[in-house]
């Protein structure tokens, strides 16, 4: 990139492909008569005091529709850029050379948003921005307690239709629940400052701030029976779900 001005401002960046294997159309396939990529748009619009732009990357055009009607900037997709196999971080330093044509400048900070983060909340995107601002952090990021059952000290390997425990030693000595270190996997949002982001091609920036989230706010629909579930989920109010 060329040289580039740089303004203290928060952007969030929305990656919605077309085409998906797992689901066709998967963004725009109905959950109980809403689009998929409402969800997290509905909860965007919530955040547009504090975050100076919105940028939907996309090569739908149904998706264009729905972005024009929320008064988002709408960026082309590139076909190479639409792949099954595509980095997200290509797609976002082509979003971030695209806007410098267009804008002359960049955000201090941007967030990378995944429409299939159905239960993405704005809270956490204002809690993130906040820590963002202290400058102590050149990323933050939601994270989720990762469940017993799958503890890196319970994961297995397979080989030659042999089966064992990939930390063995570990679990020996923490084979309950109560004496395992507690782990966190990424929950559905991540902040990075938009420089060092360029320079490392990297969202996971160190030092890096973590907001621990309840689970139910980290699930993703990537397939059908995710649909299922998440169908099924959504006949409740979903704030009864943050107890667990």
């Amino acid at each position: 990139m060329k040289k580039i001005k740089f303004k203290n401002e928060f952007w969030c960046i929305v990656t919605a492909r077309k085409n998906s294997k797992s689901i066709k159309r998967k963004n725009i396939v109905k959950i109980r008569g809403k689009e998929l990529i409402k969800f997290s748009f509905d909860e965007l619009s919530k955040v547009k005091k504090i975050v100076k732009k919105i940028v939907i990357s996309t090569d739908d055009p149904i998706i264009k529709k729905i972005a024009k009607k929320y008064k988002f900037e709408i960026f082309e997709r590139k076909k190479k850029l639409s792949g099954d196999l595509v980095n997200s971080v290509d797609v976002v330093t082509d979003v971030l050379k695209e806007s410098l044509d267009i804008y002359r400048y960049l955000p201090k900070f941007f967030f990378l948003i995944q429409p299939t983060s159905i239960f993405l909340k704005s809270e956490h995107i204002v809690d993130l921005t906040n820590k963002l601002k202290t400058g102590k952090f050149k990323s933050a990021q939601t994270i989720i307690k990762v469940p017993h059952q799958f503890h890196a000290y319970n994961q297995r390997y397979l080989k030659h239709q042999k089966t064992g425990f990939i930390f063995e030693r570990k679990r020996m000595k923490m084979h309950n629940k109560q004496t395992k270190p507690t782990f966190y996997a990424y929950g559905n949002l991540i902040a990075s400052k938009t420089d060092q982001f360029i320079k490392d091609q990297n969202f996971f920036l160190k030092p890096s701030f973590g907001l621990p989230i309840k689970n139910i706010f980290g699930f993703d629909v990537d397939n059908k029976f995710d649909l299922k579930i998440v169908q099924q989920l959504l006949k409740k109010e979903i704030s009864i779900y943050e107890k667990n």
